[in-house]
């Protein structure tokens, strides 16, 4: 009799921290501080159907190839690693059809007393941003390689306002900006972006070009030094940061940004007889309060919307 369903089956390894030392010999070091995921794909069916493990790479191995690959093998990115990892495992196991590796990499700051870069010593805030990187090898044709960041906090204290949205019986927000009561507002968000490149592009250098877009996406964000450019909204503002990556980065393909607002509250100073020109609030996080969610993805060649 015929199986009345579909099997989609694959199996791996996950939080896998994995850190490397690169040793430069002029004496000084860089760290890659790394969380690592693996999952295969290919013909591995039989332990699902029949219990019969002979397809199964166990997760135990696959955990210490991650190790063995980080041993032997220089690279200077996540996506670098990703790729050299997933090749081993398909040059070596010929039933897998594809490794999708997912990263995340806890940035390290050289430590630069009086501006001079120390060698070897590096500090890490409680809550770093994180760079992604998640990457396909398969032997369908090149590896795909998607990077990004996340816990990427991103503020703006004045120069920002919301207006000329709809409102129904139910709304009670106040429109934000030039002419209404209340011109300004904070602009916060903590973003979550990802860029997918060109499947066989010839990316010379991933951690460059990342911190490049990172670069970018925060120089939108901000606009021109010292007084930056007004935020009609929030959305406005992201759509310019991907559109820009777009045009700056030839071999990107895919920007996407998901940005949920932080929100500030001014304290309501005038029931005690003072007075607040928005410069005292109440902070709150988007995780434990309602809070806008703001969805953006941009497919180079696509529409615009």
């Amino acid at each position: 009799m015929s199986a009345a369903h579909t099997l989609e089956a694959s199996y791996g390894k996950q939080s896998v921290p994995v850190f490397k030392v690169l040793k430069d010999p002029s004496g000084q070091h860089d760290v890659l501080d790394m969380v690592v995921q693996l999952m295969l794909r290919g013909d591995v069916s039989l332990s699902w159907t029949e219990g019969n493990n002979s397809q199964i790479v166990p997760t135990e191995t696959q955990k210490n190839t991650c190790y063995a690959i980080a041993l032997q093998h220089h690279f200077t990115s996540p996506e670098e690693y990703a790729i050299i990892l997933g090749t081993d495992l398909l040059e070596r196991h010929r039933h897998l059809q594809s490794v999708t590796i997912d990263i995340t990499a806890r940035r390290w700051k050289r430590w630069q007393p009086d501006g001079k870069p120390h060698n070897h010593v590096f500090t890490s805030s409680p809550e770093p941003v994180r760079t992604t990187c998640h990457v396909v090898v398969s032997r369908d044709g090149p590896p795909a390689v998607r990077s990004g960041l996340c816990s990427f906090r991103l503020m703006k204290t004045t120069a920002s306002g919301f207006a000329g949205f709809i409102k129904d019986k139910y709304t009670d927000l106040q429109p934000v900006g030039e002419g209404s009561s209340n011109p300004d507002r904070i602009m916060c968000t903590e973003m979550t972006a990802s860029w997918d490149y060109r499947r066989g592009a010839k990316v010379a250098d991933y951690a460059k070009t990342n911190a490049a877009v990172g670069h970018l996406l925060v120089d939108r964000f901000a606009g021109p030094a010292p007084t930056g450019v007004f935020s009609k909204s929030l959305q406005e503002t992201v759509y310019r940061m991907a559109t820009d990556t777009l045009a700056e980065f030839p071999d990107i393909n895919t920007v996407e940004l998901i940005t949920p607002n932080v929100h500030f509250y001014p304290f309501e100073a005038s029931k005690f007889g003072l007075s607040n020109p928005n410069v005292v609030f109440r902070s709150t996080e988007p995780d434990t309060t309602a809070s806008g969610r703001i969805y953006t993805k941009l497919i180079r060649g696509g529409s615009k919307l």
